[in-house]
């Protein structure tokens, strides 16, 4: 973000469809605290710019013909790992898209989103937080989910995160990076079928992390 007496958030719009570039410019740019400051129809054009404009946020549709989506996606999270990622995209159900989350990917958000629901988006995401607009099918929730899925530190990360602690406070505590935490939690709820704080506080409940608290 740059500094100054506002914080902007920037961000790197990647879409096959130029028309869909336009319309994102177009909600983004109602927004005081977002710029979008660059934006291609070319995974291979974007591989190159985004390194030297260094956005916070690149939003990446999947669906792109020359390189997909996915290996640019792949390829930013190796070697630009401050970059937070938003994935625009029709493919919304979790068995496609648990890859990217686990992954690292802090944002799912579908084509049809509105302006609120992606302004939303990209204000969670750049304050350090998941929103995954993911969704559920029966065999996805988390009623049938197990702990034994998750890693020790995602596990010790989402306990932390049902006793109502912030991804600041997480990281301060495990004595890791924000961003870290979050990539934590992101693949710890992407493996248990959750969405939510809510999901989160209701699963913490079922599996008894909250009965000394």
């Amino acid at each position: 973000m740059q500094t100054g007496e506002k914080s902007v958030t920037t961000i790197y719009l990647l879409d096959d469809h130029p028309l869909v570039i336009e319309a994102l410019r177009a909600m983004i740019g109602q927004a005081n605290d977002l710029s979008v400051i660059g934006s291609s129809t070319s995974g291979v054009d974007a591989m190159a710019e985004i390194p030297e404009l260094a956005p916070d946020i690149v939003v990446a549709d999947l669906g792109m013909p020359e390189l997909p989506g996915e290996e640019v996606i792949r390829w930013l999270r190796s070697t630009h790992p401050d970059i937070a990622i938003i994935v625009l995209t029709a493919r919304r159900n979790l068995a496609t898209l648990r890859p990217l989350v686990d992954g690292g990917v802090l944002g799912v958000i579908g084509k049809t989103a509105v302006s609120g629901e992606l302004l939303n988006c990209i204000r969670t995401v750049a304050a350090g937080e998941v929103f995954l607009e993911i969704e559920n099918s029966p065999n996805d929730t988390g009623d049938g989910a197990t702990v034994d899925a998750l890693s020790n530190r995602e596990l010790e990360v989402l306990q932390m995160v049902a006793r109502g602690l912030s991804g600041k406070q997480i990281a301060a505590q495990l004595g890791i990076a924000a961003k870290t935490a979050e990539t934590h939690k992101a693949r710890g709820l992407a493996k248990l079928g959750l969405f939510s704080r809510s999901d989160i506080f209701q699963f913490a409940h079922r599996e008894g992390w909250l009965d000394n608290n």
